[in-house]
């Protein structure tokens, strides 16, 4: 699974408590469930959202305000463009996963692989063809934002 620590390697922890646990999802939407969740706003963050769904952490842009009412321990991890960090993440896990045997696997909640509609798309990375899928898509959003 993706950890805390993997996450601190490639971003800096802008506030909130240093812990020592993995993340069994990443999503980029704040209304669907994400147990274990590390939320990665695109658009409007909805932190309350997402935390309600399960998020125990958020990537969030760096120099944005931080709304008053995320509680002090929420771990926050400071990126310059949340989108390109997100897809940062996805490179690394994807590493991560070649290079070690992997029991329990972290489930990335991302938009469809053709990008037609904005809905949530889960991507279970057990499956090769997944995690082909999920850098297409990260590589065309990266295209659709550029």
């Amino acid at each position: 699974m993706l950890s805390f620590g993997d996450t601190a390697r490639l971003f800096s922890l802008g506030r909130g408590m240093e812990m020592a646990l993995e993340f069994a999802t990443v999503s980029v939407f704040a209304d669907v469930n994400q147990p274990k969740g590390l939320y990665v706003p695109f658009s409007e963050p909805d932190i309350n959202r997402a935390i309600a769904h399960g998020a125990i952490a958020a990537l969030w842009k760096k120099d944005a305000p931080v709304p008053r009412y995320i509680p002090n321990d929420f771990p926050l991890f400071m990126a310059e463009d949340v989108s390109f960090a997100f897809t940062q993440l996805v490179q690394f896990y994807l590493k991560k996963m070649e290079s070690k045997d992997l029991d329990m696997k972290t489930t990335f909640i991302f938009y469809g692989p053709e990008l037609r509609d904005k809905n949530p798309h889960t991507y279970d990375l057990a499956d090769a063809e997944n995690r082909k899928r999920l850098l297409c898509a990260c590589r065309r959003h990266g295209r659709e934002k550029a």
